[in-house]
């Protein structure tokens, strides 16, 4: 049996994501630079504590929220 790790960002993680994401990248644009990409840091703990994604460039750090983790488990 195979699995599949899957994680996904709750919408007010996303909207979190994708609005730090945006300024830096126009931030760079506007000191034209290429912008980078953005890396996600998961934090998956046990069942009480939960998962929790985050994010740092530079010396900004911005937590996104909680997360779910799922494992999907197919036959193929």
């Amino acid at each position: 049996m195979k699995r599949r790790l899957v994680i996904e960002l709750s919408e007010e993680a996303t909207e979190k994501y994708f609005k730090w994401a945006g300024e830096w990248a126009e931030a760079q644009g506007n000191a034209d630079c290429e912008p980078c990409g953005v890396a996600i840091k998961v934090d998956i703990g046990p069942h009480i504590y939960g998962c929790y994604a985050s994010s740092a460039m530079g010396k900004e750090e911005i937590e996104f929220g909680e997360v779910e983790v799922n494992i999907i488990e197919s036959e193929s």
